[in-house]
């Protein structure tokens, strides 16, 4: 069986719906706990939360939460950082 944890940083509320919707849509397999959020100071007049815990049970789960991170990764560009 395919299960995991993933834990996201510097969501903003455009991404907690889609992350929402993720989990009404795959309710069982996928699971999604917004009392563990936290807010952090906002830029831009923008909520920004850490803390967001996603957790999958199965291998199609998995292929949600990896096609939400590809939604996702416009914004964050989840590139590694270079060394200085």
């Amino acid at each position: 069986m395919t299960n995991g944890t993933l834990t996201l940083n510097g969501i903003t509320d455009q991404e907690l719906v889609k992350i929402l919707d993720a989990k009404i849509r795959h309710e069982g397999s996928f699971s999604f706990n917004p009392q563990q959020l936290q807010v952090v100071a906002g830029m831009n007049n923008r909520t920004v939360y850490n803390n967001a815990i996603l957790t999958w049970q199965n291998a199609d789960t998995l292929k949600l939460v990896l096609q939400l991170l590809t939604e996702l990764e416009g914004r964050h560009r989840l590139h590694p950082k270079e060394a200085a």
